[in-house]
């Protein structure tokens, strides 16, 4: 069949897709019929449809993001818990040094790794400074509020029920989180692609001391990298499209979209419908742990993503001080390294401390995994700049998105937030348009 005729019939029969997903099944429902979970004064309705799909109705944000928290600890709470664990680098303290995370809040081969990161992460009090910048280059008071109920709802549930799963039954890992928390989960979700990818050699990274090789030559290293980053070599993508009104029976836009997420573990979607009557009526898949959806529709826009071609960190070569492995040059002008000490509980043994390095560009960084080593020498190193470790805007570009009524409010949204770390959006709306 030609291709031509093969997507006219791809865009007919899958008319009804978008044309049952747009009209949203009435969320307000009488508290009889599912939950009214409450605590610490906020409330929400939850409503569980075929297959288990909860319904969440709130009167505004905190009390949405109650709904929401609440929800994903009865599906998923030991998952949960143990992304939590990894937040806070205390993966070594209860599974041991040398066990691997499972991947999802970065690529950390080892719990020693993570948790040197993250706990880095935290005494540095990063996620609290980007807190206190304001919106629209900062976190939204709505947003804000979304995570805040996200926490006191997720807590609300331990608080109230027996864990049953063995995965995390009677642990003493899984406690009580914070808004921070839920924040520093947005964080490194938009890492992933840069200091997530290099926190093995961002945690190794050390001076040299007495005789050290001359390195690899910097034009060997630029090839290697530009191997590594090519488009060409990516293990992660996503298919979606889009058609417009003059491809579709009715004229209505149509979105087919297929992200290639896992379907467990710490990376999953978790599908739910969420409104705030005369506000907010959106469902679809949100990043387990956010509080706002990722992809999903309304009843006049629908949007998915696919990752983006592009890359999401630069390298710095740094010329070296010759005296002094710590000091760099920067226009011909010496600056000294940050110096991060940084300990870990370790399960069975005495804490470990280590040293962490970061310059004005970002963190020194040794290696990007076996395919790119990155020697720190006397007289050369290598700085990981991550653009998105100052953006924590996603969560608002996700409601932005929820809250369209057309592709030119996901625009919109997409000029405002620029919170987008590392995909791109498609999206189509009932009066016809595309956006890509």
């Amino acid at each position: 069949m030609p291709l031509r005729n093969r997507l006219r019939l791809l865009a007919v029969s899958g008319l009804a897709l978008f044309t049952v997903s747009a009209s949203l099944p009435p969320a307000a429902a009488d508290p009889s019929h599912g939950q009214h979970p409450s605590g610490g004064g906020l409330s929400a309705v939850i409503r569980y449809t075929e297959y288990g799909i909860p319904h969440i109705v709130a009167k505004d944000y905190a009390d949405l993001g109650f709904g929401n928290g609440w929800a994903q600890a009865a599906d998923q709470v030991c998952t949960l818990a143990d992304g939590f664990v990894t937040l806070r680098g205390e993966r070594s303290r209860y599974f041991g040094p040398d066990a691997a995370p499972d991947g999802s809040l970065s690529s950390a081969t080892k719990n020693l790794s993570s948790d040197l990161y993250f706990r880095g992460i935290r005494d540095s009090q990063t996620v609290e400074k980007l807190l206190k910048v304001p919106a629209p280059a900062g976190q939204s008071h709505e947003v804000k509020e979304l995570e805040r109920g996200w926490a006191a709802g997720y807590n609300a549930w331990l608080a109230r029920n027996r864990i049953t799963d063995p995965a995390c039954r009677d642990a003493e890992w899984v406690r009580p989180v914070t808004a921070l928390d839920v924040t520093t989960r947005a964080f490194a979700l938009s890492v992933l692609g840069g200091q997530g990818r290099g926190i093995d050699g961002i945690t190794a990274a050390q001076p040299p001391t007495g005789a050290v090789s001359p390195g690899v030559p910097p034009g060997d290293t630029a090839q290697a990298a530009q191997r590594l980053l090519s488009t060409q070599n990516a293990d992660m993508g996503s298919n979606a499209v889009a058609f417009r009104g003059s491809s579709t029976a009715n004229g209505r836009g149509l979105l087919l979209g297929n992200p290639h997420y896992p379907w467990q573990g710490g990376r999953r979607f978790w599908q739910s419908q969420q409104t705030i009557p005369g506000e907010l009526n959106v469902a679809g898949g949100s990043l387990l742990g956010s509080a706002t959806v990722s992809i999903g529709h309304n009843a006049n826009i629908a949007w998915s993503h696919t990752v983006a071609t592009g890359v999401t960190l630069n390298l710095h070569q740094l010329t070296l001080d010759p005296a002094d492995p710590t000091v760099y040059l920067v226009d011909g002008l010496p600056e000294r390294m940050v110096k991060r000490t940084v300990s870990v509980a370790v399960k069975g043994s005495s804490a470990v401390t280590r040293t962490q390095w970061w310059t004005r560009y970002g963190p020194v960084v040794t290696s990007l995994g076996a395919g790119l080593p990155l020697p720190w020498t006397a007289t050369t190193a290598y700085a990981l700049n991550d653009p998105n470790a100052t953006n924590l805007r996603s969560p608002d570009t996700g409601l932005g998105f929820s809250r369209a009524r057309s592709t030119a409010d996901i625009q919109t949204t997409l000029r405002r937030t620029q919170g987008l770390p590392w995909v791109n959006t498609i999206a189509a709306d009932s009066s016809g348009h595309s956006f890509f």
